[in-house]
């Protein structure tokens, strides 16, 4: 697959803001920990994925960053990745847990649902490194993306039967069965 999108075998960071403007600050933070990170992990090859809000034209990073638009089939890259950097919503996040890849999240703060709601599911699977980001510096998030890039996880598996529940659920409730 990391061929099919064009990375080669160098490690492979992907940084993903989501869907909104709100994460400019934690891409250009990953722009800002690239140099101190190129220094540990020479041929590092970081992408920043901006979404549909953030132009990459926009964002004050060093050069020699991969930095792309809105990425069709995100998922993909995040599966192909050794490390990803992202916010801590909860679509992202529940992707690298069922895809059993290393994180690093950063629930947005004063955001209660990845603050408490997300960030509890996490930690109930053991997945993903939670970090603050008013508090981390670009030495800090170098060294977290150094110590845990290409980690083995071992995520508890995501149920993907959710809509069967539901479905047996209401037909139990409706007084009928499933054919």
């Amino acid at each position: 697959m990391r061929a099919d999108l064009g990375y080669g075998p160098e490690p492979l960071v992907v940084c993903s803001a989501g869907g909104t403007a709100v994460g400019r600050g934690l891409l250009e933070l990953c722009g800002r920990a690239y140099p101190l990170l190129q220094q540990k992990l020479p041929g590092l090859h970081l992408v920043l994925a901006c979404g549909p809000r953030i132009t990459p034209e926009s964002l004050h990073v060093p050069t020699g960053i991969d930095v792309r638009g809105f990425v069709p089939d995100l998922y993909k890259h995040l599966a192909a990745s050794d490390l990803a950097v992202v916010q801590g919503g909860g679509t992202t996040t529940l992707e690298l847990t069922a895809l059993q890849r290393p994180f690093i999240y950063f629930p947005l703060e004063g955001h209660c649902e990845q603050q408490v709601t997300v960030a509890g599911r996490l930690a109930r699977h053991r997945a993903g490194i939670k970090m603050a980001f008013p508090a981390t510096t670009a030495a800090g998030l170098a060294d977290a993306v150094a110590r845990h890039l290409g980690a083995p996880v071992s995520y508890p598996p995501i149920a993907a039967d959710g809509a069967d529940r539901v479905a047996d659920i209401i037909l139990k409730q409706a007084g009928a069965a499933r054919s």
